[in-house]
C-alpha cells in the first residue's frame, strides 16, 4: 500500500521536526534561569571573533575523533563525548538545583548512556543537551556574531559532507560507538540503536545534535539582546518577533531538507541555518528593529 509506505516514512520526519521545535521552546524556557547563573561561553558577546574561536574548537574536536577512530581508540572518543554531555547537563541542572544533586544526576545520566544507549534515552538526553548548549551560546553572542557562526558552519557542513566527506566518516564512527550526538527516530518496528547502530539497514532517521543547536543559538541571541515586540507562548515563555522569525525559518529549512534525496547523507546546516537567518531578518524587518 503506497499510502501506508509514505506515511511510514513521513512520520519520523514530522517527529524530528517536533523535536527541533521542542529544543527551541525548551531553550527559551531555560534562557532566564541560565542567564542568572552568569555562565558565559565568551566574555565579550559582541566580538566577531567568537564564531571563529568556536570553529577552531569544532575543527580540533573533529580531528581528535577522526584520529582516535583511525587508531581504533573508540573508547577514548566515547569517554570524552560522555563527559562533555554530562558537563552540559550539569550546567543546565545547576541553574535549578544545588551543585551536589545536579552532579549526582549528571553522573547517573552519564552511566545510563554508557550502559544502555537506546535511542529513546539518547533522544531525551539530547533534548536537554541541545537546549542547554544553545542557550549558553545564545546568551554569549549578539546577533551579528551569531549569524556569522551560522553562516560559517553552514559552509563548513556543506564542504565536509559533499566535498571532503569527513563529516560522513565522523557520523559513521559516532554511530559505531553508539555515542549520544544524534537524534534518532526509528521508522522500522523493533528498531534498537544498541543492536542495529552501524548496520546497513539502519531502520531510523538521524539528525545531528548540532543541526538543532546551531540555529537555536540565533533564536536565543535574538530573544535576549534585541528589544522587539514579544509574544507569550505560555508557561512564562516569551519570544520576540526576530526570534520567532528564526524559529519559523528553521522549521521551513527542515522541511526543505526533508525533500532532498534520502539515499545519501545530506548537510543539514545549510538548510536549517539558512532558514533561521532569513527568518530572523524578516522578523527584524516586521518588528522594525535594526538587528546589528
Amino acid at each position: 500500500m503506497p499510502s501506508y509506505s509514505i506515511l511510514k516514512r513521513s512520520a519520523p520526519i514530522a517527529v524530528i521536526t517536533l523535536m527541533v521545535m521542542a529544543v527551541q521552546i525548551l531553550a527559551l524556557a531555560l534562557m532566564s534561569p541560565l542567564s542568572a547563573t552568569e555562565v558565559r561561553v565568551f566574555e565579550d558577546p559582541e566580538s566577531v571573533t567568537n564564531p571563529f574561536v568556536y570553529i577552531i574548537l569544532v575543527l580540533a574536536f573533529t580531528l581528535f575523533i577522526l584520529l582516535a577512530m583511525r587508531m581504533k581508540k573508540g573508547w577514548i572518543v566515547e569517554l570524552v563525548i560522555l563527559m562533555a554531555v554530562a558537563m552540559s547537563v550539569f550546567y543546565v541542572l545547576v541553574a535549578f538545583l544545588a551543585p551536589l544533586p545536579a552532579l549526582v544526576i549528571s553522573l547517573v545520566i552519564l552511566l545510563l548512556l554508557h550502559v544502555y544507549p537506546e535511542w529513546y534515552v539518547i533522544d531525551l538526553v539530547g533534548l536537554l543537551v541541545c537546549a542547554g548548549v544553545s542557550t549558553l551560546f545564545g546568551l554569549s553572542m549578539t546577533p551579528l556574531p551569531a549569524i556569522l557562526l551560522l553562516t560559517v558552519l553552514a559552509v563548513y557542513d556543506a564542504i565536509s559532507v559533499y566535498k571532503t566527506h569527513h563529516m560522513v566518516s565522523l557520523a559513521e564512527g559516532v554511530m559505531k560507538i553508539k555515542s549520544p550526538l544524534l537524534f534518532i527516530v526509528p521508522w522500522r518496528q523493533g528498531y534498537s540503536f544498541r543492536k542495529d547502530a552501524g548496520g546497513k539497514d539502519r531502520g531510523a532517521y538521524f539528525l545531528g545534535l548540532g543541526d538543532a543547536i546551531i540555529p537555536t543559538v540565533l533564536v536565543i541571541s535574538a530573544n535576549w539582546f534585541l528589544a522587539a515586540p514579544r509574544y507569550d507562548l505560555g508557561g512564562g515563555i516569551g519570544v520576540n518577533t526576530p526570534a520567532l522569525g528564526a524559529m519559523l525559518g528553521t522549521y521551513l529549512g527542515f522541511v526543505l531538507l526533508s525533500l532532498t534525496p534520502r539515499d545519501k547523507p545530506q548537510a543539514g546546516l545549510p538548510f536549517l541555518n539558512g532558514g533561521a537567518v532569513v527568518g530572523f531578518l524578516l522578523g527584524s524587518l516586521v518588528a522594525g528593529v535594526w538587528p546589528f
